[in-house]
């Protein structure tokens, strides 16, 4: 048995004997009296934005209530954000960090080195090189580390946003101090922003987003446990056991596949929002529309995966949108929002658009690409 495997092994043993304490912990914890002052506001944002060089290992937990349908080929990204995940993390820097994602027969982890990510998949015992960078792709087990996502929407804010502080708690044994984003951009489904980060790394420990005018957390990610220093090499880019099969390809999920397959190019606006400059080049024809959070993806879905999904979205109940010289189905959640468009006619294109953003923004931009 290589190191490895054995580590994940015995992880997965202790992980399973302690899961009903674990499960209490976030709600006891934060009961705890703190001594953490509470910062200005603004000058913590600065220092979480700033925090990606800041290194770390801990124990997450992520727990989504988006109640998001399952669709051809989207399954895994959607089973993220509509239940509980557990992920460990090992983060040296933003290009070399490990996340491993705890799963009911083992784990599946995801590699970041200098230019190239790969996917280990424990239980089918292959490792996949993803080869390049990909601009375009579904969301990650990585991406709802507390740090990433709570730099991801902390970054696009507006002179409209109000930004307050909020008292500190107790978060994976530590004292912080905590900060609220109320987007003032009325397009947004999103309400509030909550982030506890570490007072002297500016490191977030726990993020809370609230759909606008819900009560509870529609997505909330934080650790368990928490070591801010630099993970062993061994732990971060741990070494394959012999006789894993190993696999090389540039498209790693179904997004990234449409968008190095398809030549339409998009518009450079939809719905009064410029394309983002990171979609504008190269992959012209899967592309996000800037709106701070407000803002919005879209993608073309080719002929016969288009008439899948768009049944698959019929079948789950998706509401109808009136659009002209076309149809539309909007798939709505109190936080994201995803429409499907196509024309009449059997050889008019199909989109997908979704964001944190009304139907009434997608129904627009649907109504551009089909006009």
């Amino acid at each position: 048995m290589s190191v490895v495997r054995g580590e994940a092994r015995r992880r997965w043993l202790i992980v399973a004997a302690l899961v009903a304490v674990l499960c209490s912990i976030p709600f006891v914890v934060a009961a705890y009296p703190v001594s953490a002052q509470s910062p200005d506001p603004a000058r913590l944002r600065q220092q979480i934005l700033a925090s990606a060089s800041r290194p770390y290992e801990g124990l997450v937990e992520s727990r989504g209530s988006l109640g998001l349908p399952d669709l051809p080929g989207l399954d895994d990204s959607t089973s993220l954000l509509s239940g509980t995940s557990r992920m460990r993390a090992w983060y040296a820097s933003s290009q070399r960090w490990r996340v491993a994602l705890m799963t009911p027969t083992g784990e599946r982890d995801l590699l970041q080195s200098p230019g190239r990510l790969a996917i280990w998949d424990y239980e089918r015992e292959l490792l996949t090189r993803v080869d390049g960078i990909t601009a375009i792709r579904l969301p990650y087990a990585a991406d709802l580390m507390p740090p990433d996502l709570a730099r991801r929407l902390l970054k696009p804010t507006s002179l409209t946003d109000h930004l307050t502080a909020l008292s500190a708690r107790r978060v994976a044994g530590r004292d912080v101090p905590g900060l609220r984003l109320e987007p003032g951009d009325q397009d947004t489904t999103i309400g509030r922003v909550d982030v506890w980060a570490d007072p002297k790394t500016g490191v977030p420990v726990e993020i809370q987003v609230t759909a606008r005018g819900g009560a509870r957390p529609a997505l909330a990610t934080r650790f368990l446990d928490l070591k801010l220093a630099t993970p062993a090499d061994a732990a971060v880019a741990p070494k394959p056991a012999p006789g894993v099969a190993a696999a090389t390809i540039e498209a790693p999920d179904l997004l990234s596949r449409l968008a190095s397959r398809t030549n339409a190019r998009l518009p450079d606006s939809l719905a009064g929002r410029h394309a983002l400059a990171s979609t504008s080049d190269d992959v012209a024809s899967v592309r996000g529309y800037s709106g701070g959070l407000a803002s919005f993806a879209a993608t073309p879905l080719p002929g016969r995966y288009g008439r899948r999904v768009f049944e698959a979205a019929r079948t789950a109940g998706a509401g109808t949108l009136k659009i002209e010289g076309g149809e539309a189905l909007a798939i709505q959640t109190p936080l994201l929002t995803a429409v499907l468009a196509r024309g009449t006619s059997e050889d008019d294109r199909m989109f997908l658009l979704a964001g944190a953003v009304r139907a009434e923004v997608l129904r627009t931009a649907a109504q551009e690409l089909i006009s």
